[in-house]
């Protein structure tokens, strides 16, 4: 079968038509330095047992760093959080580093709307990128907060 080769500028922008939340994905190093990378690309999988995904392009530093069962925490950003997520997209750099808490191992961004505490469970190979599936191990979401959504920029959600 033949691949299709599409501009990748067409491409985001066509993904971009879609909105979706915005996510946090952290992990801590041996040495206890704690990487993070921002993700838009995460989806809830299964209720039983619980998992969720989310990508990473195979080149990303954060990915070079994932093995199966590593505590891997997830923080879904609130509409206020435009800045943590660029610093962690690396657009811009934050004066503080935005502090994280471990639960369970896992880094979870302080003052997040929603988050999940998780153990990598399968690193899949993906064209450029990797598919990493996660066992959920804790959660906790503030439902009083409204998240950050990514619609061809960063949008607030509004009621009709």
């Amino acid at each position: 079968m033949k691949e299709k080769i599409f501009d990748p500028s067409r491409l985001k922008a066509v993904a971009g038509c879609f909105p979706t939340g915005v996510t946090v994905v952290g992990i801590q190093l041996s040495d206890g330095e704690i990487l993070g990378m921002t993700a838009s690309s995460f989806l809830s999988v299964s209720l039983s047992p619980p998992l969720v995904m989310f990508t990473v392009i195979k080149n990303n530093r954060l990915a070079s760093h994932l093995t199966d069962g590593m505590a891997l925490g997830i923080s879904i950003l609130s509409e206020d959080m435009a800045a943590v997520s660029n610093h962690f997209a690396r657009l811009s750099t934050m004066d503080t580093p935005p502090p994280f808490t471990l639960v369970d191992g896992a880094p979870i961004l302080n003052t997040c709307h929603a988050w999940y505490a998780t153990a990598v469970q399968n690193i899949i190979p993906a064209g450029d990128h990797y598919l990493v599936l996660c066992s959920v191990e804790a959660l906790e979401s503030f439902p009083d907060e409204s998240p950050l959504v990514y619609y061809r920029g960063y949008a607030k959600l509004t009621s009709s």
